[in-house]
């Protein structure tokens, strides 16, 4: 089963897309939020996580499957920390300290909550 969920980062202001299942709804998600195209079994099928992220476009956390394992949980904030530096990059913002761990620890809250 597919899934994807929106993340709030910073207020609100900016989000972060999880997705969890196969390629062929991540390519159906990455079309919904405007991305160009991309190889999506490879960039998924040998990775434990990928984090996507281009300019002006949401970043999109995927993962094979919802993190339930602690190697999983530590992949969704290993990718998590990705998304918060395209956030970053994105508004011209060094994120650092408090504010970076907030971030990264919303999406990991989020995720575990909501699957």
């Amino acid at each position: 089963m597919s899934k994807f969920i929106r993340i709030p980062i910073l207020n609100n202001e900016y989000e972060v897309i999880a997705y969890f299942g196969k390629p062929k709804g991540l390519k159906k998600v990455l079309e919904r939020f405007n991305y160009p195209e991309v190889d999506v079994h490879t960039s998924v099928n040998d990775k434990r996580g990928v984090c996507f992220s281009t300019e002006g476009c949401h970043p999109i956390i995927a993962m094979p499957n919802k993190p339930t394992t602690p190697d999983e949980i530590g992949t969704l904030a290993h990718e998590a920390t990705h998304a918060v530096e395209a956030i970053a990059k994105s508004i011209g913002e060094i994120m650092t300290g408090e504010i970076l761990a907030h971030s990264i620890g919303a999406i990991v809250r989020e995720v575990l909550k909501k699957c």
